[in-house]
């Protein structure tokens, strides 16, 4: 597929002029929900679904000499449970494809799915969880750990009495944790063995999107805590010698609600040096946030104010250097939306800012995703603007 210059708009920040560029991608009609994944040698890959009648089907391609490929069948089904916030990925290793997983309903429970994960050596999925409950199992977070292993995080609802939906914001009885939401992970190898399973954390938000990160002392995961009090902010757990730390929050913002905002964290790094981006309604104000740390995760710096005027959230990062990084959200600007993306140096400058583009405000515009890609940044979305939803995948020089 050849590079298609859709349009060039150019966008003044500071003292630099940035060009962006849409690309021509090879996704087909009716597609969204999106991810980027940036390997281990800068490889870039992205998946999404296409919906026809009840079927969806998993596609990814790769981004190679500034160009897409033509898009690689993963699974199809009718059977999948999609949604707007909770939606399928894909890991890469080395240039190539090692992981990708998708969620499964459970017959006799409308928000009772299980996650069921690819391994691409064995080209067959596999349940992680082995509970065997008919209830929620999303927010799927994966990241290689070896040439031979990867690691996969997810919420899981087998402590909850029944199923219930992401459009429900209460989940089971407020201030009960004997019910709560679980963070737990696996350690899987490429043959779909599951070589730990761990309990993360016993009670966490009921759908809100986790972060897996990386970094040279292990991983370290990214999730929206819940307390007995229905506080909700975001909490770090690090992945050391086999076992979790236990997870403590990045701030303390003190976000009391009595149901998720489906609204959670992301993370990104270079080396030691981790930043974490977020949202939080704390008071009743909505904030995006940003914090970085410099001793891989044991400790965050005070939080950056990034928007305080009308943000939405749905976050994602993208460390660029040891020294700051960009951060992209939707906010609302009246009746409509707008992509926002903002470079920060760690003492809270802000380098650039500016506005990627309209985009509806509405859940079925999804989560931006954000990487970078050589010394530029690469971003997709989803439009709703036409007949179908579609991506749109944009780099900006």
């Amino acid at each position: 597929m050849r590079l298609l210059l859709i349009s060039s708009l150019f966008l003044f920040s500071c003292t630099k002029t940035h060009e962006i560029e849409l690309i021509e991608n090879p996704t087909g009609e009716n597609s969204s929900l999106s991810r980027l994944f940036n390997d281990n040698n800068g490889s870039i890959f992205m998946s999404w679904v296409e919906q026809k009648n009840d079927t969806t089907t998993l596609f990814y391609s790769e981004f190679e000499n500034e160009l897409w490929s033509s898009p690689t069948l993963i699974a199809s089904s009718d059977e999948w449970f999609v949604n707007w916030a909770d939606f399928p990925s894909l890991i890469t290793l080395n240039g190539e494809p090692i992981a990708a997983h998708w969620l499964k309903k459970i017959p006799g429970g409308t928000y009772s799915y299980n996650v069921e994960v690819l391994s691409f050596d064995l080209n067959e999925s596999f349940v992680p969880h082995t509970d065997g409950t008919a209830t929620e199992h999303g927010f799927v977070s994966m990241n290689p750990v070896s040439d031979s292993s990867f690691y996969a995080i997810w919420l899981d609802g087998r402590n909850m009495a029944g199923g219930h939906g992401h459009e429900d914001m209460n989940h089971g009885e407020i201030g009960n944790l004997d019910n709560a939401m679980t963070l737990r992970g696996a350690l899987i190898s490429t043959g779909n063995i599951v070589l730990q399973e761990h309990e993360i954390d016993n009670a966490v938000c009921e759908c809100c999107n986790t972060s897996l990160l990386s970094t040279p002392g292990g991983l370290i995961a990214a999730y929206r805590n819940r307390t007995e009090n229905e506080i909700r902010d975001i909490y770090i757990s690090r992945y050391e010698n086999g076992s979790w730390t236990k997870g403590v929050p990045v701030f303390n913002d003190n976000w009391e609600i009595g149901g998720c905002p489906v609204n959670g964290p992301m993370l990104s790094g270079v080396g030691d040096n981790i930043a974490v981006g977020w949202f939080t309604g704390a008071g009743d104000i909505p904030r995006v946030k940003l914090s970085f740390s410099e001793d891989g995760g044991k400790s965050f710096h005070e939080p950056i104010l990034v928007d305080v005027e009308a943000p939405l959230g749905r976050v994602d990062i993208e460390m660029m250097n040891s020294e700051s990084a960009w951060i992209s959200w939707i906010a609302r600007d009246g009746e409509k939306g707008e992509l926002k993306l903002k470079h920060i140096k760690k003492n809270g400058d802000t380098l650039q800012q500016f506005t990627i583009t309209e985009i509806d405000p509405s859940r079925r515009t999804g989560f931006p995703q954000l990487t970078k890609i050589n010394n530029q940044l690469m971003l997709s979305w989803t439009d709703i603007s036409g007949e179908n939803p579609s991506i749109k995948t944009a780099i900006i020089r």
